[in-house]
Protein backbone atom coordinates (compact mmCIF):
# COMPACT_ATOMS: atom_id res chain seq x y z
CA UNK A 1 0.00 0.00 0.00
CA UNK A 2 1.30 3.69 -0.54
CA UNK A 3 0.44 6.46 1.32
CA UNK A 4 1.72 10.05 2.58
CA UNK A 5 4.01 7.76 5.14
CA UNK A 6 5.34 5.35 2.79
CA UNK A 7 6.03 8.13 -0.25
CA UNK A 8 7.61 10.25 2.37
CA UNK A 9 9.95 7.85 3.20
CA UNK A 10 10.63 6.79 -0.34
CA UNK A 11 11.72 9.88 -0.82
CA UNK A 12 13.97 10.37 1.85
CA UNK A 13 16.02 6.82 0.99
CA UNK A 14 15.76 8.28 -2.93
CA UNK A 15 17.91 11.80 -1.93
CA UNK A 16 20.21 9.30 0.44
CA UNK A 17 21.17 7.20 -2.92
CA UNK A 18 21.26 10.32 -5.37
CA UNK A 19 23.83 11.57 -3.10
CA UNK A 20 25.59 7.91 -2.91
CA UNK A 21 25.67 7.92 -6.83
CA UNK A 22 25.67 10.86 -7.75
CA UNK A 23 29.45 10.96 -9.56
CA UNK A 24 28.73 7.52 -10.77
CA UNK A 25 25.52 8.98 -13.10
CA UNK A 26 27.20 12.09 -14.26
CA UNK A 27 29.98 9.45 -15.27
CA UNK A 28 27.38 7.33 -16.73
CA UNK A 29 26.17 10.50 -18.82
CA UNK A 30 29.38 12.14 -19.69
CA UNK A 31 30.33 9.22 -21.84
CA UNK A 32 27.26 9.99 -24.16
CA UNK A 33 25.71 13.31 -22.79
CA UNK A 34 26.24 16.54 -21.01
CA UNK A 35 27.29 14.56 -18.06
CA UNK A 36 24.42 15.99 -15.78
CA UNK A 37 22.47 13.57 -14.69
CA UNK A 38 23.40 13.31 -11.44
CA UNK A 39 23.21 17.20 -10.97
CA UNK A 40 19.29 16.34 -12.55
CA UNK A 41 18.48 13.51 -10.00
CA UNK A 42 20.04 15.19 -6.69
CA UNK A 43 18.46 18.60 -7.13
CA UNK A 44 15.35 17.58 -7.93
CA UNK A 45 15.32 15.03 -4.75
CA UNK A 46 16.75 17.56 -2.97
CA UNK A 47 13.81 20.21 -3.52
CA UNK A 48 11.45 17.16 -2.91
CA UNK A 49 12.65 16.43 0.37
CA UNK A 50 12.73 20.44 0.97
CA UNK A 51 8.84 20.42 0.54
CA UNK A 52 8.16 16.94 2.61
CA UNK A 53 6.46 18.14 5.37
CA UNK A 54 3.93 20.16 2.92
CA UNK A 55 2.62 16.39 1.97
CA UNK A 56 -0.74 15.42 3.01
CA UNK A 57 -3.17 12.55 2.84
CA UNK A 58 -4.36 13.54 -0.71
CA UNK A 59 -1.62 11.39 -3.35
CA UNK A 60 -2.28 13.80 -6.15
CA UNK A 61 -1.29 17.12 -4.28
CA UNK A 62 1.74 15.29 -3.19
CA UNK A 63 2.71 13.75 -6.28
CA UNK A 64 2.28 17.42 -7.97
CA UNK A 65 4.74 18.88 -5.18
CA UNK A 66 7.79 16.43 -6.48
CA UNK A 67 6.77 17.81 -10.18
CA UNK A 68 6.65 21.61 -8.96
CA UNK A 69 10.29 20.72 -7.03
CA UNK A 70 11.86 19.03 -10.62
CA UNK A 71 10.68 22.12 -12.65
CA UNK A 72 12.03 24.55 -10.28
CA UNK A 73 15.34 22.81 -10.04
CA UNK A 74 15.86 20.96 -13.45
CA UNK A 75 16.18 22.63 -16.51
CA UNK A 76 17.37 19.41 -18.24
CA UNK A 77 15.41 17.36 -20.09
CA UNK A 78 15.34 14.35 -18.22
CA UNK A 79 14.17 16.71 -15.13
CA UNK A 80 11.22 17.83 -17.43
CA UNK A 81 10.26 14.10 -18.54
CA UNK A 82 10.57 13.07 -14.96
CA UNK A 83 8.35 16.76 -13.92
CA UNK A 84 5.58 15.93 -16.22
CA UNK A 85 5.69 12.07 -15.23
CA UNK A 86 4.88 13.34 -11.79
CA UNK A 87 2.36 15.76 -13.00
CA UNK A 88 0.18 13.54 -15.17
CA UNK A 89 0.48 10.99 -11.97
CA UNK A 90 -1.03 13.61 -9.48
CA UNK A 91 -3.85 13.98 -11.71
CA UNK A 92 -4.51 10.38 -11.89
CA UNK A 93 -4.39 10.62 -7.97
CA UNK A 94 -6.56 13.29 -6.75
CA UNK A 95 -8.06 12.66 -3.89
CA UNK A 96 -6.76 9.02 -3.27
CA UNK A 97 -5.17 8.73 0.28
CA UNK A 98 -3.47 5.21 -0.34
CA UNK A 99 -2.91 3.25 -3.55
CA UNK A 100 -3.74 -0.15 -4.40
CA UNK A 101 -1.66 -2.52 -6.57
CA UNK A 102 -3.70 -1.35 -9.80
CA UNK A 103 -3.01 2.19 -8.60
CA UNK A 104 0.69 1.05 -8.19
CA UNK A 105 0.74 -0.03 -11.98
CA UNK A 106 -0.82 2.74 -13.22
CA UNK A 107 1.90 5.01 -11.92
CA UNK A 108 4.90 3.38 -13.62
CA UNK A 109 2.15 3.56 -17.06
CA UNK A 110 1.50 6.76 -16.66
CA UNK A 111 5.29 7.66 -16.24
CA UNK A 112 6.17 5.12 -19.18
CA UNK A 113 3.36 7.21 -21.57
CA UNK A 114 4.79 10.15 -20.36
CA UNK A 115 8.14 9.80 -21.29
CA UNK A 116 7.36 8.13 -24.71
CA UNK A 117 5.31 10.85 -25.75
CA UNK A 118 7.08 13.61 -24.33
CA UNK A 119 10.58 12.13 -25.09
CA UNK A 120 9.13 11.05 -28.58
CA UNK A 121 11.18 7.84 -28.21
CA UNK A 122 10.17 4.50 -28.73
CA UNK A 123 9.98 1.06 -26.69
CA UNK A 124 13.59 -0.86 -28.04
CA UNK A 125 15.63 2.91 -27.96
CA UNK A 126 17.46 1.17 -25.02
CA UNK A 127 16.18 4.11 -22.55
CA UNK A 128 14.36 5.18 -19.37
CA UNK A 129 10.58 3.74 -20.83
CA UNK A 130 12.38 -0.01 -21.32
CA UNK A 131 12.59 -0.19 -17.94
CA UNK A 132 9.22 1.45 -16.71
CA UNK A 133 7.60 -0.85 -19.37
CA UNK A 134 9.54 -4.54 -17.84
CA UNK A 135 8.69 -2.92 -14.19
CA UNK A 136 4.95 -3.42 -15.34
CA UNK A 137 5.07 -6.57 -17.19
CA UNK A 138 6.40 -7.67 -13.78
CA UNK A 139 4.06 -6.52 -11.27
CA UNK A 140 1.35 -8.04 -12.82
CA UNK A 141 1.98 -10.99 -11.06
CA UNK A 142 3.69 -9.71 -8.13
CA UNK A 143 2.94 -7.55 -5.46
CA UNK A 144 6.65 -7.56 -3.56
CA UNK A 145 7.42 -4.39 -4.95
CA UNK A 146 11.16 -4.07 -4.04
CA UNK A 147 12.03 -7.04 -5.80
CA UNK A 148 10.45 -6.56 -8.73
CA UNK A 149 11.88 -3.26 -8.89
CA UNK A 150 15.48 -4.41 -8.28
CA UNK A 151 14.96 -7.25 -10.89
CA UNK A 152 13.12 -5.67 -13.68
CA UNK A 153 15.64 -2.90 -13.96
CA UNK A 154 18.73 -4.93 -13.42
CA UNK A 155 17.34 -7.46 -16.23
CA UNK A 156 16.34 -4.26 -18.27
CA UNK A 157 20.08 -3.29 -18.44
CA UNK A 158 21.09 -6.69 -18.74
CA UNK A 159 18.79 -7.03 -21.86
CA UNK A 160 20.07 -4.28 -23.82
CA UNK A 161 23.60 -5.21 -23.29
CA UNK A 162 25.03 -5.23 -26.77
CA UNK A 163 22.26 -3.38 -28.32
CA UNK A 164 22.93 0.60 -29.42
CA UNK A 165 21.20 3.67 -27.85
CA UNK A 166 18.54 5.17 -30.81
CA UNK A 167 17.68 8.24 -29.13
CA UNK A 168 18.69 11.99 -27.83
CA UNK A 169 22.07 12.62 -28.46
CA UNK A 170 23.57 8.72 -28.06
CA UNK A 171 23.22 8.35 -31.47
CA UNK A 172 26.13 10.40 -32.39
CA UNK A 173 28.49 7.34 -30.88
CA UNK A 174 26.50 4.83 -32.90
CA UNK A 175 28.09 1.12 -32.14
CA UNK A 176 30.12 3.09 -29.10
CA UNK A 177 26.78 2.95 -27.17
CA UNK A 178 26.27 -1.00 -27.26
CA UNK A 179 29.14 -1.45 -25.00
CA UNK A 180 27.34 1.62 -22.44
CA UNK A 181 24.39 1.20 -20.01
CA UNK A 182 21.55 4.06 -21.10
CA UNK A 183 22.42 6.41 -17.88
CA UNK A 184 18.63 7.02 -16.91
CA UNK A 185 18.08 3.02 -17.08
CA UNK A 186 21.44 2.75 -14.85
CA UNK A 187 20.29 5.55 -12.97
CA UNK A 188 16.69 3.74 -12.00
CA UNK A 189 18.16 0.67 -11.17
CA UNK A 190 20.60 2.05 -8.64
CA UNK A 191 17.68 3.98 -6.98
CA UNK A 192 15.85 1.25 -6.97
CA UNK A 193 18.39 -0.29 -4.24
CA UNK A 194 16.91 1.87 -1.32
CA UNK A 195 13.68 -0.76 -1.60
Amino acid sequence: MLNKIVLTNIFKKLLEEAKNSYDDFNAADGKIGDGDLGVTILHGLEEVNNNINKFNDDMGANFMLCSQAFVKRSGSSFGTLIAFSFMNISKNLKGKTECSHEDIIDIFKTALKTILERGKTSLGDKTIADSLDLIIKMLKDNKNYSNVLKLATKQALDDFKGKKIRIGRARMFEDKTKDLDDPGMLALNRLTEVF
